[in-house]
């Protein structure tokens, strides 16, 4: 500011603000005598007011009783002597002032003075932390990322207390001017994949970013394909875990969704779970999650190439019941699981609409009242109807939403292929499938790749005290977790 007079310097702040935004200006002396005349300026919402009464007003208008005229830089005196905050800044630029306020930070502007003390009194409402609704753990902390970005990098703090811990605060959203973290462990992270990382946030030029969701999709290399490019995850422990094997986690005021990159196909079918049941339940629950995306794709494409195309493959004392439960259905086959599908999602979709009480009346009461009257009026069959709900119960499986809706989407142009082609299409549909995952890459790092070392922590998972080496699929400066101990006491089959 280039003005010390109080007036002027309040006009300033309007100005450059918008006249529209409602701020709050209070005037008032500071100290008994009343000898400098002062404003304290903040956006109401977005301050604790408990704070700036007890810390800031008071002991600037009721405490003060000498003559602050007399110091060289009275700021700085007030900062040091009276304002019993901790974390206070003196600055005269007007943009970094505006910044400030923007945030939840209360401005002090003294008469005769260039400067603006700046003093961090955020706070408003904000949501209680609790336990994440679509990543609940049956074994495993109960906490969860909450919509204010200082309470998610204290969650993440608390649990790595690492040295070499980074957070790099960055803005994106040229109106919205939302404030960003990049978080890292120093002396793990590869340098080349945070630079890119960092590069790609830098370049988001747009007006808003309204959750991080909006930082995934401006980031990501691949826009045409179905599968998430990005882990996101609104548990702390996870994001902990994940940055402890070189990867790095990205956190936006507002959102309560952390976003892990770079992220690995099978990393997708890994639960919270794994690492806190014993492992060999861990392996074959995991098994059971890779093997549940096959059926999703595969099962109503099998069962369709077996019925239209190949009768004969069927074991012969299930052809007669599939044969007699065909006679009189109106549709086709394919029409058949194509429709009962579809109505699945209609079911699924309308129930993530409604409160939770009632989606889980619609689900369950509209599940049975469309199937039972489906068959009763020979639209479908029952083994139709039984496939679909088999294909339904694999989809719940998979742990990570964003990919349960990627592996949704591919059956239907795996009913295509069969419907075309027989067993042949389903061949070909997973060929590209492959072909696809095995072309894409996060961050420069591959999508789908098998390392021999990974393999502890793939497709099953081996003890952790085996676990000895990071994620060799995730590039990191330091390639050792912990230290060989399993010899330092007596392991029964660990030979």
């Amino acid at each position: 500011m280039n003005s010390g007079n109080l007036n002027e310097n309040i006009e300033l702040i309007r100005n450059g603000l918008g006249n529209k935004n409602p701020i709050v200006v209070k005037h008032f002396y500071i100290g008994i005598d009343k000898l400098l005349d002062a404003a304290i300026i903040y956006i109401d919402g977005l301050i604790t007011k408990d704070i700036l009464n007890r810390d800031i007003l008071n002991p600037l208008m009721m405490h003060i009783q000498e003559n602050l005229t007399e110091k060289e830089n009275i700021s700085d005196y007030l900062c040091k002597r009276y304002i019993s905050m901790s974390n206070t800044l003196i600055e005269a630029d007007l943009n970094v002032l505006l910044k400030h306020l923007k945030t939840g930070s209360s401005l002090i502007l003294i008469n005769g003075i260039l400067e603006g003390i700046i003093v961090d009194t955020k706070g408003g409402m904000i949501r209680d932390i609790s336990e994440p609704i679509n990543e609940t753990a049956a074994k495993g902390p109960r906490d969860g990322f909450v919509e204010n970005l200082e309470a998610n990098i204290s969650q993440i703090r608390r649990r790595l207390k690492d040295n070499n811990l980074a957070i790099e605060l960055l803005n994106v959203g040229v109106r919205t001017q939302n404030e960003l973290a990049v978080i890292y462990i120093d002396n793990i992270v590869d340098k080349g994949v945070l630079k890119e990382l960092k590069k790609r946030i830098s370049s988001i030029d747009i007006d808003g970013v309204l959750s991080i969701g909006h930082i995934e999709e401006c980031i990501e290399e691949y826009t045409y394909t179905v599968f998430p490019q990005a882990l996101s995850s609104e548990r702390p422990d996870i994001a902990v875990a994940n940055l402890l094997e070189g990867r790095i986690v990205v956190i936006i005021e507002g959102s309560p969704v952390a976003l892990i990159l770079p992220s690995l196909f099978m990393q997708f079918f890994q639960a919270v779970e794994d690492y806190t049941q014993r492992s060999i339940i861990s392996s074959f629950v995991r098994i059971l999650r890779i093997l549940s995306a096959f059926v999703v794709i595969t099962l109503p494409s099998i069962y369709l190439t077996l019925i239209k195309f190949n009768v004969e493959l069927i074991p012969i004392k299930f052809v007669t019941p599939i044969v007699q439960s065909r006679i009189g259905i109106a549709l086709t086959p394919f029409l058949e699981i194509v429709a009962m599908e579809i109505v699945v999602e209609f079911l699924r979709e309308g129930g993530l609409r409604l409160p939770t009480k009632i989606a889980q009346t619609l689900s369950l009461v509209g599940g049975i009242i469309i199937g039972d009257t489906a068959i009763k009026s020979r639209i479908v069959s029952p083994t139709t109807l039984l496939v679909v709900g088999i294909t339904v119960i694999a989809t719940f499986l998979i742990p990570n939403y964003d990919m349960s809706l990627s592996i949704r989407i591919l059956r239907f142009p795996m009913l295509i292929l069969a419907n075309i082609m027989g067993i042949f299409g389903i061949a070909v549909g997973w060929f590209f499938i492959l072909t696809h995952l095995f072309s894409l890459d996060s961050l420069g790092v591959p999508y789908l790749e098998f390392h021999k070392s990974d393999m502890k922590d793939t497709f099953i998972r081996a003890p952790l005290w085996k676990m000895n080496k990071r994620p060799e699929g995730i590039p990191n400066q330091d390639p050792i977790r912990q230290k060989n101990f399993r010899n330092k006491f007596k392991r029964k089959g660990s030979e």
